[in-house]
């Protein structure tokens, strides 16, 4: 069973300015050198944050390009997580087996048991999530029996009604 569908209630960006941060790995141990066209794996309570993107998993492969920076990451886990805010102060958690995000081209797929939450605009769940990080939208499909499911929050169009205030019989003392 094959289905797909795009998230992208509100248009935002993913924080501009994440792409402009250094990038911050934290994890128990590496193997691999820092160099052009270069692979680093890093494995054991991996952390990997770019301003306020933040990648967490087991194990985590990264992918050098020609200016040794970095290009893509793959983060396995249970689960691997990714969260990042927009530029409207709203943020994304995903959750998923594997998380693979291709840097140079701004998305992240998230595949086996994904889960997307953004609470302004709702959630997505299906075998594969792609995630866009340059504007915030997202497809899903399902590859298995489980149908994609989504969940869009409603807009507010009413405002919030204003507290009662005490009559004025109850505010005069006797």
């Amino acid at each position: 069973m094959l289905g797909a569908g795009m998230l992208a209630a509100l248009p935002v960006a993913a924080k501009q300015s994440d792409r402009n941060a250094q990038v911050q790995v934290d994890a128990k141990s590496f193997d691999g050198k820092q160099q052009p066209q270069g692979i680093v794996i890093y494995t054991g309570n991996v952390i990997i944050t770019q301003g306020t993107l933040k990648v967490t998993g087991a194990k985590a492969t990264v992918y050098l390009n020609d200016d040794n920076s970095v290009k893509r990451v793959i983060v396995d886990g249970g689960p691997a997580t990714m969260q990042q805010q927009d530029d409207d102060g709203n943020w994304m958690h995903g959750r998923a087996n594997n998380v693979d995000y291709k840097v140079e081209e701004d998305y992240a797929v998230l595949t086996g048991n994904a889960h997307i939450d953004q609470p302004v605009k709702g959630t997505a769940d299906g075998d594969k999530l792609t995630y866009n990080t340059k504007d915030s939208t997202m497809t899903g499909e399902s590859n298995s029996g489980a149908p994609v499911h989504m969940t869009f929050q409603p807009k507010n169009t009413t405002p919030a009604a204003a507290p009662a205030k005490p009559a004025a019989s109850d505010t005069k003392k006797p």
